[in-house]
C-alpha cells in the first residue's frame, strides 16, 4: 500500500483526514491496523482500492494480496487489549490459515499492539499489560472466582492459587516472560522481600520494570536467565520457587536439566504448573511435549528424590499443579 496513501475516515463524529500509516504497525509478515473508532466502510474501500481481497472473522478484517504483507485490521478499544487477545487469534486466525507456527503467532500479536500506537509501540505493551494486570488483581481480590463466559485465561485461576500456595519471604519465577505472577505477588503478598522473575528473553522486562517501578514495588527484579544455565545458581536461594506452564516448552531431557538447576535453588516450596492437552503438544504456542497427572506426579517424585526426602500435593488447576516441599 502507497506510504501517501490517505482516505476520508469518520471518527467520533467528526470527519479527517486519516493517514494508513498512522494506524498500521508491519512484524513479519503480517501488518496490524487499528481500525477502532473509524468507519469500517472507509477502510474497506481504502484497502480494497489498494488491491487486497477482504476476508472477515468475528474480530478481525483480514486483506491478502500477493506479495505483500497480510493486512490484521481489528477493532478493539484500548480496554479490550488484553491477554484474551491470544485466544481470538488461536481461534479465529488459525483456522484462516494465517497462523501456523508459533513465530507467526508472536507476529501478530506484536504486529496488533504495535497497530495502538505505531510511533511508539512500547505504550501497546505497557497498556496491554496494565489490562491484564487489573484484571488479574481484580480476580485475586474476589472472594471466589468470577465468571467468565466466552473467555478462557487459564491463568486467571492458576495465579490465584499459586499465591495462596507460595511460601516465606522470597520468590523466584521462572520462566516469568511478561512478569505478571511477580508483579501480582509482591504487591499482594507483603510478607515477600525479595521477588525475581527471569526469562531467557529480556525484551518484555523494559514493561515490567517500568510497571513496578510506576507501583512502587522496590522489591521486584527481573533478571534475564538461561533455566538450562548451569551457573543458574548464582541467582541466589528462594523459599518459593515457581514454574508455570514452562516445562511443556522443553523436552524431556531438558526438562528435567530445568528442574536439577531449579531444585538447589529451592529452600522451602517447588510449585510447578502444566496444561493438560489432548492429541499433540500446541506447536503454536511452542510446546513440545504433553503432560498428564500421572506424568506430572512422576516429575514431582523425581524431584523428591533429588532433595532425598519431602512431601507433594496434587490439584487439578488450570491443567495440573504441583506443590512440592523440602
Amino acid at each position: 500500500m502507497s506510504k501517501h496513501r490517505e482516505q476520508r475516515l469518520t471518527t467520533h463524529n467528526r470527519t479527517r483526514r486519516v493517514r494508513f500509516q498512522e494506524r498500521a504497525f508491519p512484524c513479519g509478515p503480517f501488518i496490524g491496523v487499528n481500525a477502532c473508532r473509524v468507519n469500517m466502510e472507509a477502510f474497506r474501500a481504502l484497502v480494497t482500492e489498494a488491491g487486497y481481497a477482504l476476508r472477515e472473522t468475528p474480530h478481525f478484517l483480514l486483506g491478502q494480496r500477493e506479495g505483500a504483507p497480510t493486512l490484521i485490521i481489528h477493532r478493539f478499544t484500548p480496554e479490550e487489549i488484553d491477554r484474551w487477545l491470544g485466544d481470538y487469534f488461536l481461534a479465529e486466525l488459525r483456522s484462516a490459515g494465517i497462523i501456523t507456527t508459533s513465530e507467526d503467532f508472536a507476529s501478530v500479536f506484536a504486529a496488533v499492539i504495535g497497530s495502538l500506537f505505531p510511533r511508539d509501540p512500547g505504550r501497546g505493551w505497557h497498556l496491554f499489560s496494565m489490562n491484564a494486570l487489573q484484571r488479574y488483581h481484580r480476580l485475586l481480590a474476589a472472594d471466589s472466582p468470577p465468571d467468565m463466559p466466552g473467555q478462557n485465561d487459564i491463568f486467571a485461576p492458576l495465579y490465584r492459587r499459586v499465591c495462596a500456595l507460595i511460601t516465606g519471604s522470597s520468590l523466584l519465577d521462572a520462566g516469568c516472560l511478561s512478569g505478571y505472577l511477580p508483579l501480582l505477588a509482591a504487591e499482594r503478598l507483603p510478607a515477600l522481600t525479595r521477588v525475581v522473575g527471569v526469562d531467557i528473553s529480556a525484551e518484555p522486562f523494559a514493561i515490567s520494570r517500568a510497571i513496578a517501578e510506576e507501583r512502587g514495588l522496590t522489591n521486584v527484579q527481573f533478571v534475564q536467565a538461561d533455566l538450562l544455565s548451569p551457573d543458574l545458581y548464582a541467582i541466589g536461594h528462594f523459599d518459593t520457587v515457581t514454574i508455570l506452564h514452562v516445562l511443556e516448552h522443553f523436552c524431556e531431557m531438558d526438562m528435567y536439566r530445568v528442574l536439577a538447576n531449579l531444585l538447589p535453588l529451592t529452600t522451602r516450596r517447588l510449585i510447578i504448573a502444566v496444561p493438560f492437552e489432548a492429541g499433540e503438544p500446541e506447536s503454536i504456542y511452542g510446546h513440545l511435549q504433553l503432560f498428564t497427572r500421572e506424568k506430572l506426579e512422576s516429575v514431582g517424585r523425581w524431584c523428591l528424590a533429588r532433595w532425598q526426602g519431602g512431601t507433594m500435593h496434587y490439584e487439578d488447576c488450570a491443567g495440573g499443579l504441583l506443590s512440592i516441599d523440602r
